[in-house]
């Protein structure tokens, strides 16, 4: 393969690299002393990779991933319905809802409103 050609394909593919890389961006939930981080990637469209739930007063946090169903996601318009089921015991079922810049988390019989991060 000529040196010009594999020069081309180096480049392309430390491209390639350099933009998954970027692919990665969160949106967060803080309120009544839950937290929600969530891990956004880009598969061509924005998808929730992963949810780290911190109960109050935990700092370490649970990372969920695969577990939790997204109804509805839609960053343009600033709408996120997630549910999660509590496959894993250490977290409790919870919906997290968000239209525009509030965002209602349902967990534990619980209903806590606060602002949502939109910071993709």
């Amino acid at each position: 393969m000529p040196f010009l050609t594999r020069m081309l394909l180096l480049i392309a593919a430390i491209a390639t690299f350099c933009m998954a890389a970027h692919a990665t961006s969160s949106l967060s939930f803080d309120g009544g002393g839950y937290s929600l981080e969530l891990e956004i990637g880009d598969t061509g469209r924005p998808v929730v990779a992963s949810v780290t739930f911190h109960k109050p007063g935990d700092v370490q946090g649970i990372v969920l991933r695969g577990n939790f169903r997204v109804k509805a996601f839609d960053p343009r318009r600033k709408e996120l319905v997630l549910v999660y089921g509590g496959a894993d015991e250490r977290v409790e079922p919870f919906t997290l809802k968000v239209h525009g810049n509030r965002a209602t988390l349902e967990v534990a019989r619980t209903r806590i409103r606060s602002a949502f991060h939109w910071s993709m």
